[in-house]
């Protein structure tokens, strides 16, 4: 099965919130979540992850129905993780190159004193 997006922007305007009542959809969305978090955890916590992955399955439920009767729940995390790995890697790659607000006046502080 093909990883890439399998249907057209248009057929995911709508949301379908049944998809998360699909056997194995909770369990993998979790999974996703707690990889993910810690991976960027810095940028994202487990409970937005949690919920990031519910409304990327509930947008695309085509999708995750297909990958879930082809495939099973392995490939369904591993195209879990890939859409949301999409969408936080930029967010996360931005914040680790900010200094934040104290660390920048503790550094000021010791070059003054």
């Amino acid at each position: 099965m093909n990883l890439v997006e399998l249907e057209p922007a248009e057929a995911r305007a709508a949301v379908d919130w049944s998809v998360l009542s699909e056997p194995h959809v909770g369990s993998v969305a979790q999974a996703v979540a707690r990889s993910i978090s810690r991976d960027y955890g810095l940028t994202l916590e487990y409970d937005d992850a949690h919920q990031e992955a519910l409304l990327v399955m509930a947008e695309r439920a085509g999708q995750v129905r297909s990958i879930l009767a082809d495939a099973g729940p392995g490939l369904l995390h591993r195209w879990l993780s890939q859409r949301l790995r999409d969408r936080w890697l930029t967010v996360a790659r931005r914040r680790a190159g900010h200094v934040s607000y104290e660390a920048a006046r503790y550094a000021a502080g010791k070059a003054e004193g």
